[in-house]
């Protein structure tokens, strides 16, 4: 979830040359922002301490699209009565990248769910009562058809300001199901105009990796089991390079009505949790904000839907775990899943 803050904290690791000419240095940096944590582990050839940098671009990220930031970009369009003007090319980008994802998915990905997220008590204001007949009355509010967005804005992209239209002044735009895969992918353009091909970018677990690590190798990438609470259990490791990966899932978030777990994933199809046995799903693609709504995306379908789907999009590989109904997983992988 994107809220706005500072990074609290950063831990920079550079290991240190000997007398002479510069030579090529891995350095790590860590911290936290947009409500979770960061990593960037990077190989440069003049060592540089891009902290500032990545600092400035988090802040510019959140004045953006951070919905705990009264006065962000996002925040003033869901304020809006039925139009809204703006120049800020993050969130004509992510606005018009999300459309392009719910017709990808049959609507599976939904950024308009924002209103059953609070009737549902899953936003920031925390638990809501729960009222069926409520959460039914705003789904008039729901679709990423009651939002217009200018043909133009691929070629005008923060160069000029555009107008985005709602059908209602109910109608709400949540970034989150893709904001932390699109920052993820900015902090690795950030990298590349720097000249850097070396590279591990991680947001609250949505990585972007580039050429080799340290030792020469592919980037390991550790896939948990799905379980509740803060542990974190191996269930797999991915070998990556030259792409992306994040993982969705509904083990850890949820809330209970009459003794009944409702995970946190909405289906904007039906107004009401995603009630399947798909536990977690991650997703490999070319760019993180594309693995990142696809993630959401597949936990709404649930296992067989998102099988049938992926079956039909072999640009991205996915690997899923299910309840088997026997009190264990069941895991599926895309023929392409690295392993």
């Amino acid at each position: 979830m994107i809220r706005s803050c500072t990074i609290s904290s950063i831990a920079l690791a550079i290991a240190l040359g000997s007398c002479g000419p510069k030579k090529p240095e891995w350095i790590r940096l860590e911290g936290n922002a947009q409500g979770t944590t960061f990593t960037i582990n990077y190989l440069d050839s003049v060592g540089r301490d891009l902290t500032m940098p990545v600092d400035s671009l988090f802040r510019v990220i959140d004045r953006s699209l951070s919905l705990w930031d009264s006065t962000s970009t996002v925040t003033r369009f869901n304020a809006a009565a039925d139009s809204f003007s703006t120049d800020d090319r993050h969130f004509q980008v992510v606005l018009a990248l999300s459309k392009q994802q719910w017709s990808a998915t049959q609507g599976a990905f939904d950024p308009t769910v924002l209103p059953l997220v609070r009737a549902w008590g899953l936003g920031k204001e925390g638990r809501a009562a729960l009222d069926t007949a409520a959460v039914d009355g705003i789904m008039p509010c729901v679709g990423m058809p009651r939002l217009y967005i200018p043909d133009s804005w691929e070629r005008t992209a923060g160069s000029t300001a555009l107008t985005f239209r709602k059908s209602s002044p109910c109608v709400q735009f949540d970034p989150n199901g893709i904001a932390q895969g699109y920052t993820v992918d900015l902090l690795a353009l950030l990298l590349r105009q720097r000249g850097i091909e070396r590279f591990m970018v991680e947001v609250g677990g949505e990585v972007r990796a580039s050429g080799l690590n340290e030792r020469g190798e592919p980037w390991t990438i550790q896939i948990d089991k799905p379980m509740d609470g803060d542990a974190h259990e191996q269930q797999t490791v991915v070998r990556l390079t030259d792409r992306s990966l994040a993982t969705s899932g509904n083990y850890r978030k949820f809330i209970e009505v009459n003794g009944r777990r409702y995970g946190h994933t909405i289906d904007p199809r039906t107004g009401r949790p995603a009630m399947n046995d798909l536990l977690s799903a991650s997703v490999i693609a070319d760019d993180c904000a594309t693995a990142d709504a696809l993630g959401t995306a597949l936990m709404v379908m649930g296992t067989d839907a998102a099988k049938d789907w992926l079956v039909q999009h072999r640009e991205v590989d996915a690997y899923l775990i299910s309840d088997d109904g026997k009190g264990g997983y069941a895991v599926w992988s895309t023929a392409g899943w690295p392993e």
